[in-house]
């Protein structure tokens, strides 16, 4: 296990990671090492490989998927999930949070209860055919189901950076006119029946 020291203008922390180092000097510079896949349990036969043995995740229903615009998230061969870090400072901002929650020294009582409800974190992946490319390592929280029914639901009135150019802002406002009033916007969702179409009354 390699540490990553994450440095920010006023708090240094530390997280354990299960592959690859990272630091971050300032909110827009990144310094990665990384290491080799981890052994485990491998993905399905037939699958296109994409990083190391990764493929596209199979139960996505919404975000940037794999083949139309970006890299998509990707399922490592260990079961875990991989999730591109988006440019800063979104992506630093993210992955911050998750070595804050996940911190070995963590105390705050409100940061321990939410981590029941978050998935595991196992810190930053960089692949040695893409050094660039940093992901968060991340539980499959539906790896235990054999048919997850799944929804992708962004929860609040905004889906825009606070820090957002009113150009930005007026696009996302456009995008969604009901988020503001409802406070949730479902953007995608997959059932898995278990009953025939001929007992479904």
């Amino acid at each position: 296990m390699l540490a990553v020291k994450m440095s920010t203008q006023h708090q240094i922390m530390d997280s354990s990671l299960s592959l690859g180092k990272l630091e971050i000097k300032t909110p827009g510079s990144l310094d990665i090492s990384h290491s080799g896949p981890m052994k485990g349990k491998t993905v399905q036969d037939g699958a296109p490989t994409h990083l190391n043995g990764c493929v596209p995740l199979s139960h996505q229903v919404a975000g940037h998927k794999y083949g139309v615009d970006k890299v998509g998230i990707l399922q490592h061969p260990d079961g875990t999930v991989l999730k591109q870090l988006q440019p800063p400072p979104r992506g630093p901002r993210e992955m911050q949070f998750y070595s804050q929650v996940y911190a070995e020294d963590c105390s705050d009582p409100v940061l321990l209860e939410l981590q029941r409800y978050l998935p595991k974190y196992f810190g930053a992946w960089s692949s040695p055919d893409s050094p660039a490319d940093l992901y968060l390592k991340l539980e499959d929280v539906t790896r235990k189901f054999h048919q997850p029914c799944i929804m992708d639901v962004k929860i609040g009135q905004r889906s825009y950076d606070p820090f957002a150019s009113q150009e930005k802002r007026e696009q996302q406002i456009k995008k969604y006119p009901l988020m503001e009033e409802i406070g949730f916007l479902v953007l995608g969702m997959r059932v898995s029946s278990l009953v025939s179409p001929k007992e479904i009354t």
